[in-house]
């Protein structure tokens, strides 16, 4: 069970931080500061529980807090949320394109989070690659 937490805990500080510079790009005035927020609040969150598997919490508490071995888990789940991301924009994209409604309908905030989304599936398959070489 406690995979499961830190699996959505981790994925859910890095989904933050990624929405929060998205929006830190597209906005302007009062909505950068809010992008700023959302970044400021993953990261926190991130950092946070991921100090309470890490020999700094020995330190700190005299026992690791969380027993899983974050980096190796946090790697399968990122590539296996990749994947599924991946595979859902691809189809996502192609029904737009085929329906005809990607060049009527779409504004650049639409656009960004789909180009955005795809390099960061580009990005996790490289890694991906790089981790499962001999």
């Amino acid at each position: 069970m406690i995979e499961f937490i830190s699996i959505v805990v981790l994925t859910f500080a890095l989904a933050l931080v990624v929405l929060g510079l998205i929006t830190v790009w597209l906005e302007r005035g009062p909505g950068r500061l809010k992008g700023i927020a959302l970044v400021l609040v993953g990261v926190c969150s991130g950092c946070g529980f991921s100090f309470l598997g890490s020999r700094y919490s020995l330190a700190l508490f005299n026992r690791l807090i969380v027993r899983v071995d974050l980096p190796a888990l946090m790697s399968t789940a990122f590539t296996y949320t990749a994947g599924v991301l991946g595979g859902t924009a691809l189809a996502v994209g192609l029904f737009l394109w085929a329906t005809g409604r990607f060049r009527n309908r779409t504004d650049r905030t639409a656009i960004a989070f789909v180009v955005v989304g795809i390099l960061v599936v580009l990005i996790a398959t490289l890694f991906a690659i790089v981790l499962s070489s001999p």
